[in-house]
């Protein structure tokens, strides 16, 4: 009988260590380790919290109008004034069920990480940069925001007509949207893989694969 509780110890325990020092495989290897801040560049933000991540950019420069492919319109305010506009990818089941950690079930963290589900990207606007003290900001070329700017575009489920999808209905404040994504949260492409992907993608310093928040972290600090 214990012979079996071993084996069955081991079934359980062993794949999670597989994970978590894949985790810290993954973090420790850099990619794009000779990246450069540009002076004077664009100014991008990293948004980080225990447990996800999310890109900043401005809402229009010179180099890309997100009106072009959005409308403040699917914000409940329509945000007069933002500068801002804020980008994180996750599982659509996940955003509209747990508004708050304390709403987070088992059922629904389960079906996120296990269940093939549809993602979403949620958006929110403001009229000043993030200056939180988990804020990571980092100057960047043009052309490494245009790819970057690139990534996000491509992350947007697009509909017969090549025009984004808002999600009705779906709101945490009067200042964001939700829009439908590419792809599927998984154990292996969480939030934060789809920001490390992004920085990775434009060039950005990055590590080989994460889906902590603590791979950019460790990339960044």
């Amino acid at each position: 009988m214990k012979a079996v509780l071993k084996i069955l110890l081991l079934l359980i325990f062993l794949p999670v260590l597989i994970y978590v020092l894949a985790a810290i495989a993954g973090m420790l290897i850099p990619v794009n380790s000779d990246f450069q801040e540009t002076k004077d560049g664009v100014k991008i933000y990293l948004q980080t919290s225990d447990v996800h991540t999310d890109i900043v950019v401005p809402l229009k420069n010179d180099l890309k109008d997100w009106e072009e492919n959005i409308s403040l319109q699917h914000s409940l305010s329509g945000v007069p004034g933002a500068r801002y506009i804020t980008f994180g990818w996750g599982d659509l089941g996940f955003y509209k069920n747990t508004p708050q950690w304390e709403d987070l079930t088992l059922k629904t963290g389960f079906q996120a990480l296990f269940l093939k589900s549809p993602a979403a990207l949620h958006l929110e606007f403001s009229a000043v940069p993030p200056s939180a003290k988990e804020t990571i900001i980092i100057e960047i070329s043009r052309d490494q925001y245009l790819k970057l700017t690139n990534f996000i575009e491509n992350s947007f489920d697009l509909d017969a007509e090549g025009n984004v999808q808002s999600i009705p209905d779906l709101h945490y404040t009067t200042r964001d949207a939700f829009y439908k994504a590419k792809g599927s949260l998984s154990l292996f492409k969480t939030c934060n893989t789809w920001t490390n992907n992004g920085l990775k993608t434009a060039g950005l310093k990055a590590c080989l694969w994460t889906p902590f928040t603590e791979g950019i972290l460790y990339t960044y600090r």
